[in-house]
């Protein structure tokens, strides 16, 4: 028995040494709609490298243009300054919708961000930078190809739907777009919890947190397994109950005499 808590202790242990050196890594695959067509998957990590976006994804994205180079993902730790931006462009509305909920606890890995960016120009060419962020820090998620905006008009609005894969612990987390001129790389509008309600407090969490942990303990030379103490509980509670009712019979057929 101490042999089976040593062995379970060791590999909790164990896995907290790999989570906390995987804690600082982060990773989400999306993918793009606008007027209609999406895109291939696009995978963003904040693993340098890794990050990339597939040659599909590039042919088949719903603008038709060359997609913006991928690079590993960023993180903020303040928000863009609002004399940086440029006030030709602004986002107009943004919504957020929630799927995938395996575990049922009320945060989800699946959810999607559409927003509707306008200018004053008649049409312009942009691409957006998504964050996730809780006290102040933000990590990036998702950036998009170029895409094109037209005036005020309000058809010409851009979906990312995005599943979290690690990295994300549970919380509630505000959604930062950056939006910047594909022209020339310029940062031109930024819309967060603080401009859009919908955009805060979103209850989510990567996969990684989604699933349950099982820990699998294997032992030899005739001592008894991990399981095996498992399918034995109910055998003993079971006789701890018996011994206790004919204790309480017993205390009770005695006070009657």
């Amino acid at each position: 028995m101490k042999n089976v808590a040593w062995l379970v202790l060791s590999s909790l242990f164990v896995s907290n040494i790999v989570w906390g050196a995987e804690a600082g890594s982060w990773s989400a695959q999306s993918t793009e709609t606008q007027f209609e067509k999406t895109s291939a998957e696009v995978f963003t990590t904040s693993q340098q490298g890794q990050a990339n976006m597939s040659p599909m994804a590039q042919s088949t994205t719903a603008r038709s243009v060359k997609s913006k180079p991928q690079t590993y993902a960023k993180m903020l730790t303040a928000r863009p300054s609002e004399q940086s931006v440029n006030h030709e462009f602004w986002v107009f509305d943004a919504w957020v919708s929630f799927q995938g909920d395996e575990d049922r606890d009320g945060y989800f890995n699946h959810f999607s961000v559409e927003f509707d960016v306008d200018t004053d120009y008649h049409t312009a060419r942009v691409y957006a930078v998504l964050y996730l962020g809780v006290d102040e820090v933000f990590k990036e998620y998702h950036t998009t190809s170029n895409f094109s905006v037209f005036s005020d008009h309000s058809n010409d609005s851009f979906v990312v739907e995005s599943k979290l894969v690690t990295g994300f612990s549970p919380d509630d987390y505000e959604v930062l777009i950056e939006v910047y001129d594909a022209d020339n790389d310029e940062l031109v509008a930024v819309y967060d919890g603080n401009d859009d309600a919908d955009l805060y407090l979103l209850p989510l969490e990567s996969a990684d947190y989604a699933q349950s942990q099982v820990v699998v303990v294997r032992e030899h030379g005739g001592s008894l397994g991990f399981w095996g103490v498992i399918l034995l509980l109910p055998m003993v509670l079971g006789r701890y109950l018996y011994q206790s009712i004919l204790t309480i019979d017993h205390s009770a057929r005695f006070k009657s005499t």
